[in-house]
Parts: C-alpha cells; structure tokens; sequence
C-alpha cells in the first residue's frame, strides 16, 4: 500500500500516460514501459526513492557482498594485461547506489596497485538523486585520487570520446522497454495499451516498427499461436554506442535471461515481463505506475547477434555460477575461514538455486586477437579447492 505522500506523483504520472494515450488512441507497451521506468521526474529510475536493498523492491549481486566486485575487478585485470598495461577505462552503465564501484576501485587500488594507477573509472548517470548517492558513497576513496568521472548519453551516444577498456553493466539491460508481440490466427500482432476511463487495457493490433516482423523470424517457435515475444530494440542503439566509442577493448553484460532457445522453449507462453515491488513479483503491468520495477528477461543470443554486427565478437557466455566460480570465488571464500554469515551471503552469488544459474555473463571484444579469460575457462581445469568450509 502506497503512503499518501506518493499519491499525488503517481497520479501525475498516470495523467501523463492517459494523456498520451487519448492523443495518439494507443500506445505500444514499449511506450508505456519507457515512461514508467524513465519519465525524468517521475518514472521509477529517475525517482527519489530505495530501489535496491532490504528497504527497496530487490537486491542485486553487488549488495549482497563485496567479493562480487573483487571478482570483477580480478577480471579487469587480467584485461588490462592482455591489452598491454596501459590507460585502462572502466564504464560502468546502470551503477544504481555505486556499490560495484566502490568495491573495484578499493580492491583495484589494494590487490593491484600496478593496474590502479592506469585506471580511469566513467559512470553513465541520467539520475540526479542516484547521481547524488554515488557521490556520498564514492567520495570516501575520491580524496586524492580523483580516479572516478560522471558521464551521460543522449540519443547521439555518449558525452566522451573513444577509449580503451572495458564497458561493464550489471542488471542494466534487463530493465530497457520492450515490444510485446502476440501470433494470433497466424497473424503477428503488437500489444498495446490504451485507457477506457477506469484503467489501462491492452488492444492488439499491427506491429508499430516493421524491425519487430523482421526480429521474430530469428525466433525459435516464431510462429507459435498465443505465445508472447518481448523483443528488445533499444538494446541495439546501447550496442552500437558502446562499440562507437570502444576502440579497443571488452564489453561485460551481467543480467538475468538466457539464450533464444534457452528463454523461448522453456519460457511460458505470457512471456518473461515480470514487476518487482518490496521483493514481491507480480504480472500486473499496469499497476502503481512508477512505484515498482519493470523487467524483461535478456535475449543473450540477440546481443552477440547485434554486437557482431556493430563489429564486437563474442568472447564467452556462462552462468554466473560458473564465472565466479573460475574466478575464484570458492578460494576467497576458504580464506575466509569458518564466517558462516558470510558463506550463507556469499552462496547466493553463485548457488543454482540462487543468482547462479538464472543470471548469466556475456564478454564481447574489439580489435583484440583471441582472448582467453580466466573467468570463462572450464571448469574441469581449475584445482580442487582446499578448504574444510563445505558449500552445499
């Protein structure tokens, strides 16, 4: 239940939409999704309110604990060797409170002094407040260093030039709009919401973007009476930005979702689209508008698609159980020693029954011959850990 403090926010946000709809007649989902999530002053991104932690709707790797980002940062590392040990720049899109950031630079800066000094650390920030967040935290180990910038990016891309590094985003591109297409009598249909004076309704019609047809015949079961694809299209200007300012250098995608096959054959028929508010999840879309988060799991085959042609190869993709895990996670872990409180933290990370199996972990590169990562080699060749800790 809503405080009536936000009442009058959310229903300023609804008028917005019922104005647009009443416009235009209808708009795509996509439409309704980008101004919930995104409205500068009252979409659900751009608010001044708890999204992530025990007090929001969620929790995401970096807040469970801090061996996520050492792990990431181990990560970078070895990507800042295999380019040659020179200016390194770290951007992340999507830093939420900036907990991933704080936890690479501080163990950069602790475990790899070397790498730190070439390190240069960009924020994509478009959040005021969550800009303001950042800065508190970040502020603590920017003294002297002054290591960590802010940036933005507009429709033409973003407000820096070309670098050398890695582009990184965790939980980033699940929560980008999405069409919703519905076959019906063999017929592709778009999903749209229009507005009958009491609440939001969906009308099915034609597609709006002729890209949509054009999407769906990459699809395993395209075709399939009833079923609904959630099809992705900002993903691709993300990409090609990236790859536009990325000279030389890697690109790690962390979210949850699967491959084509893996999301449309195990998938239900209504589709991935899911709300999440206080750690509860819903399917009722259109409900307190701006107060709760909106997501769509990530078609991971589409975005090695995409960014191949933006000319980003694919360098792996793996579980997050598995990229941890041959990063090293269960040997920080042993080092730990018998923190029990910890390990029960920690096991989320990476237990199939946790974040393990369901988020999964893409690299692309450019203009880097055949990289080897150790994040993504098998599993089978790492040694066998020795610890009495036992993780189950």
């Amino acid at each position: 239940m809503c405080s009536s403090r936000d009442l009058p926010r959310m229903q300023s946000l609804k008028d917005l939409i019922v104005e647009k709809i009443q416009k235009k007649g209808k708009i795509p989902f996509a439409e309704f999704m980008q101004t919930v999530l995104y409205h500068p002053h009252y979409g659900y991104y751009n608010a001044e309110k708890e999204r992530i932690g025990k007090f929001g709707d969620y929790y995401t790797s970096p807040t469970i604990h801090r061996i996520f980002g050492e792990l990431i940062a181990k990560q970078l590392e070895e990507m800042w060797k295999i380019m040659g040990e020179g200016i390194f720049s770290v951007v992340e899109i999507g830093a939420n409170r900036g907990w991933l950031c704080y936890d690479i630079v501080q163990c950069i800066r602790k475990e790899y002094p070397e790498f730190y000094r070439y390190l240069r650390y960009t924020i994509i920030e478009t959040n005021p407040y969550a800009k303001e967040r950042q800065r508190a935290l970040l502020d603590s180990i920017e003294s002297t260093d002054k290591k960590i910038s802010w940036h933005t990016r507009a429709k033409d891309g973003f407000s820096f030039g070309k670098i050398q590094g890695c582009f990184l985003s965790n939980e980033f591109i699940d929560a980008l709009p999405v069409h919703r297409l519905r076959v019906k009598n063999k017929t592709l249909k778009e999903i749209y919401v229009g507005y009958n004076g009491l609440e939001f309704f969906e009308i099915e019609d034609e597609v709006s973007i002729h890209a949509l047809e054009s999407h769906l015949e990459t699809l395993p079961l395209a075709g399939e009476e009833g079923r609904i694809y959630e099809v992705n299209l900002d993903a691709a200007e993300w990409l090609r930005h990236i790859s536009e300012r990325l000279r030389k250098g890697f690109v790690i995608t962390i979210d949850y979702g699967d491959t084509i096959d893996g999301i449309y054959r195990e998938g239900a028929m209504d589709g991935t689209l899911r709300c999440f508010y206080k750690h509860t999840v819903n399917k009722n879309y259109y409900d307190q508008p701006g107060e709760q988060d909106i997501t769509a799991h990530v078609d991971f085959t589409s975005l090695m698609n995409m960014g191949k042609s933006f000319g980003l190869e694919v360098t792996g993709f793996t579980k997050q159980s598995h990229y941890l895990i041959a990063l090293g996670i269960l040997e920080r872990l042993a080092a730990m020693g018998n923190d029990f409180e910890t390990l029960l933290k920690v096991k989320n990370l990476f237990h199939p029954e946790g974040m393990g199996e369901i988020f999964k972990i893409l690299i692309q590169h450019k203009n880097i011959e055949n990289p080897q990562l150790m994040g993504l080699r098998p599993l089978c060749s790492l040694p066998i850990v020795n610890t009495k800790t036992k993780v189950t």
